[in-house]
């Protein structure tokens, strides 16, 4: 079956031809002083963020970045992030926004495969960089963000490690004349998607891209310049960038960005900002909903939450309990958001709404035909115009091609469709986790795991969580060597990132294949928890953050 697009709420066409840096000057020229964004609460401005953009794209320029380089930003959220992130694409280099819960192998791939010439770092991950430099052949220059010190820099002469304060000041070296700036249909970004069959790819994307995605948010909350957007995202995910960072770009708002999500915290820093929009990615909406009721929760200065597909018994009562009106979007990286849930419009619990008016839905079976209506099928989508979506995967045609095949990009997820054209989404096709809102790659986490000298081989799987998503569990098959639950998961401490960490480990003799030798993870996923599962948060295994 296949979905038309819903344009009822579309309120003006996106800027087809505006570049980051057209949105921004215009605000600069007309509400300079008007704050854009709290960072943690440090305040920006249209006039400022503009002028410092300005200035480190000439600093950059000189300290060597050129027309076509990847520049890591691989910092927590701040005001400098920021104005690294837009003053790129005027010099025409591309940003290659990292998790910062990278380490190990997860942090080198995405370097490496980036090419990244000069990587931004916050003081406190600067190590992880340090100690990866041999495997980084590309990588030139580290800008460190916050103080270090200088015991911390390698004796090495190919890479030169600064404070990051050189951005602050071009020293006279001014861009007119000097940069080639990204046009609005060139690849301007790296996001990088987990990977399912492979290591994590590079997604290019444009800023038409992301302006044009960003507006869809925007007119699916219809927002405009009064409102003020909060939201718990840190800046490298694409939630952060579509759904606070670049609305305060469209319309001139101001969106208030916490590095971290605090569920006891969340509605005080609502109530303290006057919050009338929200962006809420993961299971945010179900923890704040388990919280114990309270007389102020109807008092809330919110008018929309924009967040996932949530339980259909409950959407309702959360909107009456919040007094909210929740909207629904569904995407991936490469294309987002493909549908979404008009403010304006009439909801459909459960459901990820109609399809923008950027795109073409359908639900197919295995051969690419049109699954009947509320039957489920493997969602796939094409967009109506040119660079709404990703421009392919870097140096990945064949998996670009095979992605795209029969002209329709394959989301490698799983939903339904209903006769008024709603989306419900069902659950993942492919191997990827998804947990706490972030995509966890299962082949890399597999070659985390199995770089411990005592483990033979590993299959990463997803379980359902309490909170929705899933949870992680790993089956391993050990060597010769013994090892026990607890000594592998400070292993896997040690080299994986927080928020991919399993919680549940089984050792195992074998793990079913099928003809072919390919490990059958459906097989796995059906067991789910067994009596011989190791539960690290029932055993009381404390992992320190």
């Amino acid at each position: 079956m296949s979905a038309e697009p819903s344009v009822a709420y579309m309120q003006h066409e996106p800027r087809d031809h505006y570049t980051l840096e057209v949105l921004l000057a215009q605000h600069a020229a007309t509400t300079p002083d008007k704050v854009c964004y709290y960072i943690d609460d440090v305040a920006l401005t249209f006039g400022e963020l503009h002028s410092s953009a300005d200035t480190a794209a000439g600093a950059l320029l000189g300290l060597g970045v050129q027309p076509g380089d990847s520049v890591a930003l691989f910092a927590d959220s701040c005001p400098q992030w920021l104005t690294i992130w837009l003053a790129l694409p005027r010099i025409g280099a591309l940003s290659v926004p990292v998790n910062t819960m990278f380490k190990g192998e997860f942090l080198a791939h995405q370097l490496r495969d980036a090419a990244a010439s000069v990587a931004v770092v916050s003081a406190r991950l600067l190590d992880r960089i340090l100690e990866l430099l041999d495997e980084l052949p590309k990588l030139h220059t580290v800008l460190v963000l916050g103080e270090v010190a200088d015991a911390a820099a390698p004796a090495t002469s190919r890479v030169r490690v600064l404070s990051a304060e050189v951005l602050s000041s071009s020293d006279g070296c001014a861009i007119t004349g000097r940069a080639v700036p990204l046009a609005w249909n060139e690849p301007a970004s790296l996001i990088y998607t987990s990977g399912t069959t492979g290591p994590s790819k590079g997604v290019m994307v444009s800023q038409h891209y992301l302006i044009s995605g960003a507006q869809v948010v925007v007119d699916a909350g219809n927002w405009s310049e009064p409102d003020v957007l909060f939201g718990a995202v840190p800046l490298f995910h694409g939630s952060g960038l579509l759904g606070l960072v670049l609305p305060a770009l469209i319309t001139g708002c101001t969106s208030v960005i916490d590095k971290q999500f605090s569920v006891s915290a969340c509605w005080d820093r609502v109530r303290k900002y006057g919050a009338t929009g929200m962006m809420a990615v993961g299971p945010m909406i179900m923890m704040l909903w388990s919280l114990p009721e309270s007389d102020d929760d109807s008092r809330l200065p919110l008018q929309v939450v924009l967040a996932a597909p949530i339980p259909a018994e409950v959407h309702h009562a959360i909107e009456k309990r919040y007094g909210v009106r929740l909207t629904t979007i569904y995407g991936l990286t490469e294309a987002q958001p493909i549908t979404v849930m008009p403010v304006t419009g009439p909801a459909v619990p459960g459901s990820a709404g109609k399809a923008s008016p950027y795109f073409e839905v359908r639900v197919v079976d295995d051969n690419d035909e049109d699954v009947a209506t509320g039957v489920v099928g493997e969602i796939v989508c094409r967009p109506t115009r040119p660079h709404v979506m990703f421009e392919g995967y870097r140096g990945r045609e064949a998996d670009t091609l095979n992605q795209m095949r029969n002209l329709w990009f394959h989301t490698g997820d799983l939903g339904r469709l209903d006769a008024q054209g709603y989306l419900f989404f069902v659950d993942r096709k492919k191997d990827a986790i998804r947990r706490r809102g972030e995509n966890i790659s299962s082949v890399e986490l597999e070659r985390s795991v199995t770089a411990h000298p005592a483990v033979q081989e590993c299959a990463a799987l997803p379980v359902p969580s309490e909170l929705g998503e899933d949870d992680v569990k790993i089956a391993v098959i050990l060597g010769d060597a013994q090892l026990t639950h607890e000594e592998l998961m400070d292993h896997c401490v040690a080299v994986i990132p927080y928020f991919a960490l399993p919680r549940y480990i089984e050792f195992v003799d074998r793990l079913p294949r099928n003809a072919t030798g390919r490990v059958q993870k459906f097989l796995l996923r059906e067991q789910g928890i067994t009596p011989s599962t190791w539960d690290r948060e029932a055993a009381g295994y404390v992992i320190q953050r």
